[in-house]
């Protein structure tokens, strides 16, 4: 949700009696109530779990890019927290069968990251049984997607997709600019 751009207030009437003004009041009252409450939320932020229902916890489930797969997980906690467009995605997810996914793995995101030429959305992951050729993981918010994909990162290397592994735990945190609900 994004701040409001304009004040869309009830028309006027023309007034012929006083139930008009009473009337046209208690719509101005209740306008103004719901902008108030748009700009709250806005400056201090709420928290999510699903893009139907604003809960206190965020369920987070992992896929395979090329074949989504059924994963079992022993562990699946998540919390996302919007400010306005800015989101914050924390996450511990543990599985020990990723049944038939294939491809790259990632992290399906509470809300669409934002449209951008680059990949500028990268967050941390600590991982646990989980093989991976470079340093470190890092997760991406992939642009126009709900994807949050994991990328092995070798400094001065190249950087690639984590693969789908057929068990693991990936605790993580990912900041990024999600699109407007609709």
């Amino acid at each position: 949700m994004t701040l409001p751009t304009s004040i869309d207030l009830p028309l006027r009437v023309n007034y012929q009696s006083p139930e008009d003004i009473d009337r046209y009041l208690r719509d101005l009252v209740f306008e103004l109530g719901g902008m108030y409450e748009k700009i709250a939320e806005n400056v201090n932020g709420y928290i999510r779990n699903n893009a139907e229902t604003d809960q206190a916890t965020w369920l987070p489930t992992l896929q395979g890019t090329t074949l989504p797969g059924t994963f079992v997980y022993s562990r699946q906690i998540g919390w996302s927290i919007r400010q306005g467009i800015f989101t914050h995605v924390f996450f511990d997810i543990q599985w020990t069968s990723a049944g038939t996914a294939t491809g790259n793995l990632y992290v399906e995101l509470p809300y669409k990251a934002a449209i951008s030429d680059g990949m500028p959305f990268v967050g941390t992951v600590q991982a646990s049984s989980v093989t991976y050729l470079g340093n470190y993981l890092v997760i991406n918010a992939i642009p126009d997607t709900y994807r949050g994909e994991f990328f092995s990162v070798t400094p001065a290397g190249a950087t690639v997709n984590l693969s789908v592994t057929a068990s693991g735990r990936l605790i993580g945190h990912i900041f990024y600019i999600g699109e407007e609900d609709v």
